[in-house]
């Protein structure tokens, strides 16, 4: 009797435990859909977020910070490798000094292509020659080499200059020397310092993590004077960014700012004073240099936003992603490279 009065109490149960795996068979599909969809939803809303928090970001980073500094960390190693190169004795130096000399003469075409869209025709072929020439004058200049080459070179170019001047139909023989005149010298005499500088004699121990390395004076100095200039750079780019209000130099350039000089100053202070401690120069030196540098390397940029402004363009050149052309960026370097260089020589006794 329990049996059959069980049976079909039994026989129900199992009907309606097959309905429910077939029931939840059926909606194991239409979850697993709605799981999936749940997931991916999840996934774009994070994209999105990740997207807007990428955006905010970019639109708070200055414009152009991004391509400077990827082209920074592109450049600094190759400039560590050129400065502390020595080459075989006796020709110490020379690769450092074959990489100005081809820095100079892109930076001499980039002046004279500017010259020539303002109407000037320059002789730039001799110029050229001259300019790189210059920084191969200089590395021989301060190893008692060739000591008369370069007044026999300046005046070469002087004569040179007029007679072709002289055999030119439309002649402009003033505006023509000149022009060539000042490219050679503002650029090709002025980049020669950095030669200078790597040629002041000594050794030097820094200390680099655990260990001491002694290495050449004249290199760390180089990267003394790029480090102190371009932190000017970086410095007055930041501070004129964020608390720029009064004008520096508006018919000039703009976008300089009181604020953002007062940064460059500060921020080129600042520098000197690590790496100058670094590298084992007195601390008066330090604290003295750091200003001037910053103040030169300023006005250095303005000279340059002049020269711009009265050729009619925005950058000298596109070769440095970022930051212009070869003057565009070392046109604070011209004019801190050749004051270090003396100083060091006349007042810090580096002989």
């Amino acid at each position: 009797m329990l049996v059959k009065g069980n049976g079909p109490n039994l026989q129900e149960q199992l009907n309606e435990a097959r309905q429910r795996a077939r029931d939840l068979a059926r909606e194991m599909p239409e979850r697993t859909r709605e799981a999936q969809q749940r997931i991916v939803e999840q996934a774009r809303e994070r994209a999105h977020e990740a997207q807007e928090a990428a955006r905010r970001a970019a639109e708070a980073m200055p414009p152009g910070l991004l391509v400077r500094l990827l082209s920074s960390f592109v450049g600094l190693p190759l400039l560590l490798l050129l400065v502390f190169a020595e080459g075989l004795p006796p020709y110490t130096a020379l690769p450092f000094t074959f990489a100005v000399a081809i820095c100079a003469t892109v930076g001499g075409w980039e002046f004279f292509r500017g010259a020539r869209l303002r109407g000037f025709q320059p002789t730039d072929a001799l110029a050229f020659v001259a300019i790189a020439l210059l920084q191969f004058a200089a590395w021989g200049y301060t190893r008692d080499l060739l000591t008369q080459f370069l007044p026999a070179l300046l005046a070469l170019l002087t004569i040179v200059t007029l007679i072709t001047e002289i055999l030119r139909h439309d002649r402009e023989p003033l505006t023509n020397i000149g022009v060539t005149l000042l490219g050679v010298v503002y650029v090709g005499w002025l980049f020669s310092y950095l030669i200078f500088l790597r040629s002041i004699p000594g050794q030097v121990v820094v200390p680099l993590g655990p260990v001491a390395v002694e290495s050449p004076r004249g290199a760390w100095l180089v990267l003394y004077v790029i480090a102190v200039t371009w932190s000017t750079d970086a410095g007055a780019y930041f501070a004129g960014v964020r608390f720029g209000k009064l004008p520096l130099a508006p018919r000039l350039s703009p976008k300089k700012t009181v604020e953002g000089s007062i940064g460059g100053i500060l921020a080129a202070t600042v520098m000197s004073l690590a790496w100058g401690t670094w590298i084992a120069l007195p601390l008066w030196h330090c604290l003295f240099l750091g200003p001037v540098l910053a103040v030169l390397g300023q006005i250095g940029d303005l000279c340059e936003s002049a020269l711009k402004r009265d050729l009619g363009i925005k950058d000298f050149g596109a070769l440095l992603p970022g930051h212009g052309g070869i003057l565009d960026r070392f046109d604070s370097l011209l004019f801190t490279a050749p004051v270090a260089y003396y100083y060091f020589l006349f007042v810090a006794g580096l002989r």
